[in-house]
């Protein structure tokens, strides 16, 4: 629980301190990764806190959600190769490298997420 309060809390004083000195710096790789940063320095604080119901419920959101974004990403790599949904035109001769590697990516992370999510979350 100490977890959730520090990151509500430093996320607020960041975005406050951004607000307030230099708000043209919202929306930028900067600000996300300031974003970022204040959600794992309270990991690092809170290493070795015994879990709280708050905590057990994010873990076990976090150990259900690889093995479910693995299997979207197979499902959708296999709905593009056979041409499910996407635009597709049978006319073309040419295709783009990110038309050709994005669904066999999809594919292959999407079974690497969904066994590593298997092997280490369900089959303990």
């Amino acid at each position: 629980m100490r977890y959730g309060l520090l990151v509500v809390f430093m996320n607020v004083l960041f975005y406050s301190i951004v607000s307030l000195a230099a708000p043209e710096w919202k929306d930028t790789p900067g600000y996300f990764a300031g974003q970022i940063s204040c959600t794992l320095i309270p990991l690092v604080i809170t290493w070795r806190d015994p879990p709280g119901w708050i905590d057990e419920v994010l873990l076990s959101i976090l150990k259900y959600g690889v093995l479910i974004a693995g299997i979207v990403f197979f499902a959708w790599g296999v709905g593009y190769k056979l041409e499910l949904w996407g635009q597709h035109n049978p006319d073309v001769v040419f295709i783009g490298v990110l038309e050709w590697i994005m669904p066999n990516l999809a594919l292959a992370t999407g079974v690497l997420m969904a066994a590593w999510g298997y092997l280490k979350y369900i089959r303990r």
